[in-house]
């Protein structure tokens, strides 16, 4: 039975929330854990149920063996998890709203609070990116992992980002055949990682792991190429390929036609910032970090207290850094609550902050060399459906702008671009960079969408059950 007040409630059970957790239930407190997701373990932990059965081969990574670790052992702690949970609000005198399983809402307060809501995947708009037979790379490891299920036996891979060869290896691992990559950043940008690899090693081995088993497989990898246009009556059908300049602008003449029905697309993440704007968090917007990002000190304290922040929201950089900055955050949150000593705690930190130094120096490489050019982006063709909820064009947003809609609210009210049923979360980064491109300005200056309760969709009868009524 869910509390009215907890000790600590913690937003997200990637590696940072279960890392956090795992640390502070041996301390007597009372934490709360939820997600959205039916289990936990955020995008990178999900496997097959057991209902559906095991892969007899199937061997996880390293990194993955650590989580999976940390999953068991926190499933046995005393922690109140909930699972298919959302987060809708953030108020003062430390109360959230959440909403369990589109069922019931709840009210609650608690002491601290540790956003570690992740980050969920950036899009760029094409022609035809609406069509049956387009996936995101996220859909593509949910059907692989959650329920044993290839979306086709043949496909063609396009976006950009280390991710979307880990989706290429998931795919090929599990029977599917590759026609090929089409990776939009230059060949060279792999070639910076090197000065990485002595602090970054389990990274490179892994994506070795996964370049391996897509040249065995004989799939063709090319670079600076830029999805088109997908095509087809009711479904794809084929799909137009072309080169890009190192401008980011399309060659002419290099157009390619590939036939397929199915094409898996994927621009690499941004992070999942509502929550900590919503609660009042300082963001920043840091092209190295994967966007805009919640500021953090050493110790992921936010500038409202008893907040903290870990995880992709305060830098992509996958699940090693995520992991360092739950433990962080626990033992900060250990020691404002005098549940251990400072000099117990003075190595562990200096440790700690050591590792996340060298997590952030990958993150701000990393996030560097995966930038979508802003010809790239100008390039999306007027006729180009940019907001999916709301059908909105890009000829509607240019027009907007032209009529002086500067910023995202104003554009939002113009033309109800980020008003449907995701809020944004596919068309805001993008819209963005649309602001910042077309007006000359600078992120700062052209802002956010606004955030209020519930910025999630929730359910009438879920509202009219809540634990106040």
């Amino acid at each position: 039975m869910i509390k009215d007040k907890y000790d600590i409630v913690i937003i997200g059970s990637g590696f940072s929330g279960i890392a956090a957790a795992d640390i502070l239930a041996d301390h007597d407190l009372s934490i709360l854990l939820i997600d959205e997701n039916i289990h936990i373990g955020g995008q990178l932990l999900r496997k097959i149920p057991e209902e559906l059965g095991e892969y007899p081969s199937y061997k996880p990574e390293k990194i993955k063996r650590i989580g999976f670790d940390f999953i068991d052992k926190v499933k046995q702690k005393k922690i109140t998890l909930m699972n298919k949970t959302a987060l809708l609000g953030v108020y003062e005198n430390n109360e959230l709203l959440i909403e369990y399983n589109r069922e019931k809402t709840f009210t609650l307060k608690y002491d601290f609070i540790l956003f570690a809501t992740g980050a969920r995947e950036r899009f760029l708009p094409f022609k035809g990116w609406t069509l049956p037979g387009v996936y995101s790379t996220g859909m593509l490891q949910v059907l692989i992992k959650n329920f044993g299920v290839l979306p086709a036996k043949k496909m063609l891979m396009a976006g950009s980002g280390l991710f979307l060869f880990a989706a290429a290896y998931e795919y090929l691992k599990n029977g599917g055949k590759l026609l090929g990559i089409m990776e939009q950043s230059p060949f060279w940008n792999k070639v910076k990682f090197l000065p990485q690899f002595f602090h970054q090693s389990s990274k490179f081995l892994e994506g070795a792991g996964y370049i391996s088993k897509i040249l065995l497989s004989g799939v063709p990898v090319k670079f600076q190429r830029h999805v088109i246009e997908a095509r087809g009556e009711k479904n794809l059908e084929e799909v137009v390929i072309g080169k890009l300049d190192k401008h980011g602008e399309l060659i002419s003449g290099t157009e390619k036609t590939y036939k397929t029905d199915t094409l898996v697309v994927g621009y690499g993440f941004v992070p999942n910032i509502e929550a900590p704007q919503m609660a009042g968090c300082q963001l920043e917007y840091c092209k190295e970090k994967g966007g805009w990002t919640v500021v953090v000190n050493d110790r992921m304290e936010t500038n409202v207290e008893n907040i903290l922040a870990a995880g992709e929201i305060t830098g992509i950089g996958g699940a090693n850094k995520s992991l360092n900055e739950g433990k962080i955050a626990a033992y900060t949150i250990l020691e404002k609550l005098g549940l251990m000593d400072k000099e117990n705690l003075a190595p562990l930190f200096k440790k700690l902050k050591k590792e996340r130094k060298h997590h952030m120096s990958f993150v701000k490489c990393f996030n560097s060399l995966y930038q979508i050019k802003p010809k790239t982006v100008l390039g999306i063709p007027d006729d180009t459906i940019v907001c999916r909820c709301e059908s909105v064009d890009m000829k509607s947003i240019k027009d907007a702008v032209s009529m002086g809609c500067h910023d995202p609210n104003g554009l939002k009210m113009a033309t109800r671009c980020t008003m449907g049923q995701c809020q944004g979360r596919t068309c805001a980064p993008v819209i963005y960079d649309l602001l910042q491109i077309l007006c000359s300005r600078t992120p700062e200056e052209t802002g956010l969408f606004s955030v209020r309760p519930p910025f999630k969709p929730v359910s009438i009868s879920a509202l009219n059950k809540s634990n106040k009524s």
